[in-house]
């Protein structure tokens, strides 16, 4: 394929809007550029306007890897922060700037014309190549649990999905250094060394582990007076900072640790109480957000926040109810396939920069987490060719990482097939 058509294809999917909607648009424009390649897809609609898309190629036999990202993308905010349309890509100084340049339509791009070269080899495919593009992953994951769900993910040794991996080098100090990102020692310590030496524009990492993340409601009932005689109810404001405040102990005081991930990662986002000033308030509620790691996970987790509040409920007036909105479990991978030596082996080669893929483990959740609930045996690392400005204004594609992982990914499925 010619370059012209590689950037035109993303320039193409980043001029479509889909913010948590309208993935049918992209779906099926990758279906048709698939098609006009000569090679079959499968349109998988959700919800109206919302289509996941599945694509294989290969002899049906194992190895089976999948090629994995989501259509959709997070809103573009204010949009006078931005230095062009978010929605018409930009090309200036080799970054395409828009929404979803990073996150992650360049590696939903990357998947698609690697596919289409391979398929047009002259090089035999020994395995499978499973292309699965997901719906609704920014709220909830919604596309990939519904294909883990319909069995896509069952049969697959290994997963590579494109979520952005890479960091420019002026951020690269601060980024590893951020509660996010957990990075050994000595890779650090070597990764600044060479990173202060290079002529490189970024440097991409494996990401072989991320935490989980669950979302909880924890609300408080009180009893509801007339604001003139307040000690006549219950002040359900009061029951829930009681709660918070021993919230806040109970995280401050986990000491588990993974090695990869670190330490369990609290946020609490939402409060809510009273409708008006002369009612004593009979509900309150927050909401929280936690990243999990294995050793606390979120069954776990769950446990322990219930047994404190059970213990809680015994107190004269306190009337607390835990209630769990969302929840997506840890990943980490073995590597028994070897996938994370070959791609190191080959960017070497391949992609110019500092160190040949460090691997690290981050705060950040993704489709991961779904298609291991059914196949917690398969590899899956977290690889593409975006960057740190993801959900940010004027986000951008360092267009050599485009160009250079799409090679790489290339010549990873031959070597992982061989």
């Amino acid at each position: 394929m010619e370059k012209v058509e590689k950037i035109q294809i993303l320039k193409n999917i980043v001029n479509m809007p889909t913010v948590d909607d309208n993935e049918n648009d992209v779906a099926k424009y990758l279906s048709d550029t698939f098609q006009k390649h000569g090679i079959n897809s499968k349109l998988i609609m959700q919800y109206h306007g919302r289509s996941n898309l599945i694509v294989e190629i290969g002899n049906g036999e194992h190895p089976k890897l999948g090629l994995s990202g989501h259509l959709d993308t997070v809103h573009q905010g204010d949009e006078r922060t931005w230095l062009s349309d978010p929605f018409k890509a930009n090309i200036k100084n080799g970054r395409l700037y828009g929404r979803g340049a990073s996150d992650m339509k360049s590696g939903i791009a990357q998947m698609v014309i690697s596919m289409i070269e391979l398929y047009e080899s002259s090089s035999k495919i020994n395995g499978t190549i499973r292309f699965i593009a997901t719906i609704g992953e920014e709220l909830s994951a919604a596309g990939a649990k519904y294909l883990t769900d319909k069995g896509f993910a069952d049969d697959l040794d290994a997963m590579i999905i494109a979520e952005p991996s890479g960091v420019n080098l002026h951020r690269l100090r601060k980024y590893v250094n951020s509660d996010g990102v957990t990075i050994a020692p000595e890779t650090l310590k070597e990764l600044l060394k060479t990173s202060f030496l290079s002529d490189a524009n970024e440097q991409h990492f494996i990401v072989s582990a991320h935490k989980g993340w669950m979302a909880y409601r924890v609300t408080a009932h009180g009893k509801a007076v007339h604001s003139s005689m307040p000690r006549m109810g219950i002040n359900a404001i009061d029951t829930l900072i009681k709660y918070y405040l021993k919230e806040k102990e109970f995280y401050a005081e986990l000491k588990e640790l993974d090695p990869e991930l670190g330490k369990t990662v609290y946020s609490p986002d939402i409060f809510r109480g009273g409708k008006q000033i002369n009612s004593v308030p009979d509900l309150a509620y927050e909401i929280v957000k936690v990243r999990t790691i294995p050793q606390v996970d979120n069954e776990e987790l769950t446990n322990r926040l219930q047994f404190m509040i059970d213990k809680m409920n015994t107190e004269p007036g306190i009337d607390l109810e835990l209630t769990i909105e969302h929840s997506e479990m840890p990943v980490k991978s073995d590597n028994h396939t070897g996938l994370i030596q070959i791609l190191q082996n080959n960017s070497k080669n391949i992609m110019d920069e500092p160190m040949p893929l460090p691997k690290i483990g981050v705060s950040l959740g993704t489709d991961a987490s779904e298609f291991r609930r059914r196949n917690k045996e398969m590899d899956v690392i977290i690889l593409g060719p975006g960057n740190t400005t993801a959900h940010s204004p004027n986000e951008y594609v360092d267009m050599p990482s485009y160009f250079n992982m799409i090679d790489l990914l290339e010549k990873t499925i031959k070597d992982f097939m061989k």
